[in-house]
């Protein structure tokens, strides 16, 4: 009996010194804490982390804690996925063995366990704490695009602007200007000191009979020698010269 006795023991220490670097490898990954937004999916990761290739996962079973433990989910290979009743049973499934919550509501907030039996090492636990918020906030990606938006609008403002309003500026000087010539050819250039080499448009040419006489139709294309000549408005527009 206690050759048989002795035998049994080593063959068990055997048993346990072959499968300890199996059993301390295999491990499950959870996240302690996910965040969840009003009416969006969300998802509670787990994962069985595998010490050999043989390592499988029997069963995956999710369970809300709280004042009583309630089971959500559970899968097993061999009969699929069986949802107990309870406040999620329309809003629950799995992705391998992460849990995914639909159309998450605040009332959803709360602890949630994880648990993974395999083989050999047995059962496997992980807890996770969902928390929900109403507003989800902008990706880093959404706020890059609207501020390079408002950068290339504001580009785009002042391209117009520049084009619209310095340029106009630039190639045209309007001047307005009150010439009395008595009927004499004056040199307008010199006397507005207008360079010779720009064109001087004018617009608006009233002529202004002398005091107590006054025009009729027939001297309508005639210009008295003592008439004034009004210029209502004088346009330069620059050329380069010869």
């Amino acid at each position: 009996m206690k050759t048989g006795s002795t035998s049994t023991l080593i063959l068990l220490e055997m048993i346990y010194v072959t499968l300890l670097p199996a059993l301390k490898a295999q491990t499950i990954s959870v996240q302690p804490e996910v965040t969840g937004y009003l009416g969006h999916d969300v998802t509670l990761p787990c994962h069985f982390i595998k010490a050999s290739a043989n390592d499988t996962v029997i069963q995956v079973q999710w369970d809300l804690l709280g004042p009583e433990k309630k089971t959500i989910i559970v899968f097993k290979p061999e009969s699929g996925v069986n949802i107990p009743d309870s406040p999620l049973k329309e809003k629950v499934n799995l992705t391998e063995q992460s849990l995914i919550i639909k159309d998450v509501e605040l009332k959803n907030a709360g602890l949630y366990m994880c648990t993974l039996t395999t083989f050999p090492s047995g059962s496997l636990t992980g807890e996770t704490k969902l928390i929900v918020r109403e507003e989800q906030p902008l990706s880093s990606v959404v706020v890059s695009a609207i501020v390079i938006a408002v950068i290339l609008l504001v580009g785009i403002m002042a391209a117009i602007t520049y084009f619209i309003f310095i340029r106009r500026c630039d190639s045209s000087v309007s001047h307005s200007v009150v010439i009395d010539t008595g009927w004499t050819a004056m040199d307008v250039s010199k006397s507005s000191g207008i360079e010779r080499a720009e064109d001087v448009v004018y617009s608006g040419v009233k002529v202004k009979p002398p005091r107590g006489e006054t025009t009729s139709s027939n001297d309508e294309h005639r210009m008295p020698s003592n008439a004034d000549v009004t210029y209502a408005e004088v346009t330069v527009l620059g050329r380069k010269p010869k």
